[in-house]
């Protein structure tokens, strides 16, 4: 038997008489697997790109709901209910003042020109809200909430001034801010709590947001001026003594 009559197996299977298999070259990925590859790759591309866009989208949507009131109790019904309401509908926090003899402090601020919302006040950060948020979760709060008294001068855990320098802020109260503005303010009186023999007093010793405001000085000076809708410092402390006796 010669040579031209070996046959030799195929690839495929087949045989061939007289000739070699003869295998084809080894070549690089194919067109095919580089046109898969390429859309992969646009797949992926447009997948961080829709990320991107509804993340932001959605820190834009974030953003200009927290701005609004009403995202206060979307969620946190308690205990934000009670303060939103009192925004919008000028109501006192405190039950004990259900019959107002005038604005409260918020709806004051709410009517203002250029209208002043929560965050305008409540300048918390973003690790505040978060801490904020852990607690509504956990039911690690109070309520009532306990009022806030702002110290001149304190200093919020994000780095922020509150106090009397918080209120004091520039483009809050227009034409005063310092405290030699503040005490022109009411120059004309008689008493100034402004301009008190006991120095610097707080805001917040007056000026109350969510309830009725209270002046202090009638605690010793019964014929301070006390504005309408306001109380007297006998006034706050029978509704102290009221709310203890119905707790």
């Amino acid at each position: 038997m010669g040579d031209e009559d070996i046959k030799q197996p195929l690839l495929d299977g087949s045989e061939t008489e007289g000739q070699e298999a003869e295998s084809e070259p080894q070549s690089g990925p194919s067109s095919k697997a580089k046109k898969q590859r390429g859309k992969g790759r646009i797949a992926l591309i447009t997948v961080g790109a829709g990320f991107v866009l509804v993340a932001g989208g959605g820190g834009v949507v974030y953003g200009t709901q927290h701005s609004n009131p009403s995202f206060c109790n979307a969620v946190c019904h308690t205990p934000m209910d009670p303060y939103v309401e009192s925004y919008k509908q000028g109501t006192s926090t405190n039950p004990l003042q259900a019959d107002l003899a005038g604005p409260l402090n918020v709806t004051v601020h709410k009517d203002a020109p250029d209208q002043v919302v929560c965050l305008d006040c409540h300048t918390e950060g973003i690790g505040e809200q978060l801490e904020m948020g852990t607690h509504w979760l956990t039911g690690d709060y109070t309520y009532p909430l306990e009022p806030i008294t702002l110290v001149a001068g304190e200093v919020t855990k994000e780095g922020q001034l509150s106090g009397t320098t918080f209120c004091l802020r520039e483009g809050c109260h227009v034409g005063v801010e310092s405290t030699d503005d503040l005490k022109q303010v009411l120059a004309d009186q008689p008493r100034n709590p402004h301009d008190s023999h006991n120095g610097l007093m707080e805001c917040t010793l007056c000026h109350r947001t969510h309830e009725q405001s209270m002046m202090w000085c009638t605690q010793c000076h019964a014929d301070a001026e006390v504005p309408e809708g306001w109380l007297t410092w006998t006034d706050q402390q029978s509704q102290l003594k009221e709310a203890e006796a119905g707790s």
